[in-house]
């Protein structure tokens, strides 16, 4: 089939109004994560979600640090043992892992950057991992069996 130059051009330019169309939707139509809310010992959390791979692998890695009201919720697909490093962490944090009921099955206080390589997990398989500013957790007396709601 021999198409000549002009119906060549048109199928070029409706190809490139096609995919300017579908950038426009797909990016209008995709969901902005908003901080969410997360209540704790009696304290409200403003949160961000780490619910994807490379969201979860970045974690807190670069930042500065957290506002007393900030947190970190990591969003797992299934209860695992999920292991936690402070690789490229500028500040200590606390660590809390909740399983699927929300309930605390296992914390870490205090935890340093300089404890990297150091994996911390808990022993309990977790759906929730939860990382917050350090001292969080003594100053709020959060206890193994707490739960949290979100």
């Amino acid at each position: 089939m021999n198409l000549n130059k002009n119906h060549k051009k048109g199928i070029v330019l409706l190809i490139i109004i096609f995919s300017i169309f579908s950038l426009i939707f797909l990016t209008k139509n995709q969901e902005i994560k908003k901080p969410e809310v997360l209540k704790m010992g009696g304290v409200t959390l403003n949160i961000e979600v780490a619910d994807t791979d490379p969201e979860r692998v970045q974690g807190l890695s670069g930042r500065d640090g957290l506002e007393d009201n900030e947190g970190l919720l990591f969003v797992f697909g299934r209860e695992d043992y999920y292991g936690i490093w402070m690789k490229d962490m500028n500040f200590p944090i606390d660590i809390v892992w909740f399983d699927k009921n929300k309930n605390v099955t296992h914390m870490e206080n205090v935890v340093r950057p300089d404890t990297y390589p150091k994996v911390f997990s808990s022993a309990i398989p977790s759906l929730y991992v939860l990382e917050i500013p350090a001292g969080f957790l003594v100053k709020n007396n959060i206890k193994i069996g707490d739960s949290v709601a979100f």
